[in-house]
């Protein structure tokens, strides 16, 4: 919850003093780029090993999260009139799993190596995910530069991720004060993000607002209703159904708001930014229903 309050502070001051926010923007990406190499050290050495001694239910995972989301968002981007807008809520929908869904994972009792694996393998994929979608997807009235949307996800995402987990697999025993450190880096990003993207939309939200945040959950409602009945459908066991829906619902928006920004405009920007906010929001209200219900143990 220390990411909604930060995330409740910097909008209110990026409503409040746009212009102040705006500077600093230029760092955004570096930040970003930072972070990822933090969520990269803490994949394990041991949660990498058991992926390649049973890939097939995390590849079958992949497969369902990169069909289930962009073409969710695909139907739910017609909503809308503005292109860039239409191609922003597409972008969601090709981004690998949030960084905070490893944490949600733990908090609703599912099965933390998965949720640390679909992770991983979406985010060493998204720049092909993104070459493949959205030249498909992607509102045709607008030339969106793939391959340099591509580019940038693997600078910004998939080598700091390696790079992290190679150090990780070189100095396998960090001190558990490590990861504490790194999540809050990692929460301070999104925090960051959302404060920018705010600031540089101010005008926007008040007319995209009820409509967009209409779609967007719509879209996020979606991707956790096919997640679970996918998951079913192939037999999961129920903390293995827990993280699939975690990790389809919950999209790294950040990273889409960090591309948009720099590819598509500040209003293509607006659908991730807004998504970053509502995927931990729904997350974080599934945690006490879960443990009311007694969700605990792997089955």
């Amino acid at each position: 919850m220390g990411v909604l309050a930060g995330i409740a502070i910097g909008t209110a001051l990026a409503l409040l003093a746009p212009e102040l926010v705006l500077l600093l923007r230029p760092g955004l990406e570096p930040a970003f780029g930072v972070t990822m190499f933090l969520v990269g050290t803490l994949v394990r050495p041991e949660q990498l090993d058991l992926f390649f001694r049973s890939p097939a239910r995390a590849l079958s995972g992949l497969l369902a999260q990169y069909t289930i989301m962009p073409l969710a968002a695909f139907a739910f981007s017609r909503f809308f009139e503005d292109p860039a807008v239409r191609t922003g809520v597409v972008l969601v929908g090709c981004m690998p799993g949030a960084m905070a869904s490893n944490v949600m994972s733990v908090l609703l009792r599912g099965d933390l190596v998965l949720s640390v694996t679909l992770t991983t393998l979406a985010t060493f994929l998204s720049p092909l995910v993104l070459s493949l979608w959205l030249p498909v997807l992607a509102d045709a009235r607008m030339e969106v530069p793939v391959l340099s949307l591509a580019r940038d996800a693997t600078v910004l995402v998939v080598l700091p991720v390696a790079a992290g987990i190679a150090l990780r697999r070189m100095r396998p025993d960090l001190p558990p004060a490590y990861a504490r450190f790194a999540t809050a880096a990692a929460s301070a990003a999104i925090v960051l993000i959302v404060l920018v993207v705010v600031a540089a939309n101010r005008g926007r939200l008040a007319n995209l607002g009820p409509g967009l945040v209409a779609a967007l959950v719509g879209l996020n409602a979606s991707g956790y209703a096919l997640a679970w009945g996918i998951a079913t459908a192939l037999g999961w066991p129920p903390a293995a159904r827990r993280t699939l829906v975690v990790e389809v619902g919950m999209q790294n928006a950040g990273l889409g708001s960090v591309l948009a920004l720099a590819h598509l405009g500040e209003a293509g920007a607006v659908p991730s930014a807004c998504y970053t906010v509502l995927c931990v929001i729904t997350a974080s209200l599934a945690v006490p229903v879960v443990a009311r219900r007694g969700g605990a143990g792997p089955g």
